[in-house]
């Protein structure tokens, strides 16, 4: 995992400022530059109550770009990184994933105030977005993870093949913020014995793969009808920190209302999620081993 270029949203809340700090910390660790962006959306008023006619009204851009500044300013002393800063119009959404490509960015970093009910099974949240549209991975912070940094990461693993995807990314992060890594094997209640035993031996190329890199691991295997809540239930269990998740491919729908596997953690997990995009690949291509040079 390369992070060399890293972009925070900020819409200047409380959960924007929590993903500012765990990415400027994330920046020093990576020496690593950070492209600081505010999203300005108009906003729409009607000029009378029972009228069809309506105006947008710009939020004055200058005082938005004093607002940043400051804020870079102070990110800038604090941890001595490089950074620069962006402005875009329109959806917060669609402007970062269109900056993302522009300046080839490595990671988002952002806060999300989270979804539910038919807000949740419709829309999502503009996190969910982002980590939709970007083609790189997505950390996406809630108000609660005030503390910085990373000790337990939890790394699930299904049965899917893209699952294993995700390990380079947590070697990587394991690595620099000298963390513990909870490997957590998701097996939906339904699976036959033999499918089990078939299971373990992907886990056991998982640990190989964590040992090769001498990174200290725990090894769980738990069978559930929710995947998603079995996860965030585990990483309350191990006081985990981190999650990290594959955005497509994770596992199957959970119920009516619940949404996919990825938006229930990006949208309820209590700790910071990395989403990471499958890689894309044809039938040539594709690695049956999900790296760990293993096919099961």
């Amino acid at each position: 995992m390369k992070i060399k270029r890293i972009l925070i949203p900020t819409d200047f809340s409380e959960t924007a400022q929590l993903a500012v700090a765990h990415g400027a910390y994330m920046a020093h660790l990576f020496k690593a530059k950070v492209f600081l962006l505010h999203a300005i959306e108009a906003e729409v008023y009607a000029m009378l109550p029972e009228s069809a006619l309506v105006m947008e009204i710009e939020p004055p851009q200058e005082h938005v770009v004093e607002r940043l500044s400051s804020v870079a300013e102070d990110i800038v002393k604090k941890y001595d990184i490089e950074l620069s800063t962006l402005t875009v119009n329109g959806k917060p959404a669609k402007g970062i994933a269109a900056a993302v490509k522009e300046n080839g960015i490595d990671i988002v970093i952002m806060g999300t105030h989270g979804a539910g009910g038919f807000e949740e099974f419709f829309v999502g949240s503009n996190t969910h977005r982002v980590v939709t549209l970007a083609p790189c991975p997505v950390l996406s912070i809630q108000k609660f993870a005030k503390k910085v940094g990373f000790s337990n990461i939890i790394m699930p693993i299904d049965s899917t093949l893209h699952s294993r995807q995700k390990i380079n990314n947590v070697i990587a992060l394991a690595t620099a913020y000298e963390s513990n890594v909870h490997i957590l094997g998701l097996l939906e209640k339904d699976n036959e014995e033999a499918d089990e035993k078939k299971f373990k031996i992907k886990l056991d190329s998982v640990e190989d793969r964590l040992i090769h890199a001498n990174i200290p691991f725990t090894k769980k295997l738990v069978r559930g009808d929710n995947l998603a809540v079995e996860a965030m239930n585990y990483s309350k269990e191990v006081k985990g920190d981190l999650i990290v998740i594959m955005s497509d491919h994770e596992s199957k729908l959970t119920g009516i209302f619940m949404g996919a596997y990825a938006q229930q953690i990006v949208n309820h997990s209590r700790i910071p999620v990395l989403s990471i995009k499958p890689e894309e690949t044809t039938i040539e291509t594709f690695d049956l081993t999900g790296g760990t040079g293993v096919i099961i």
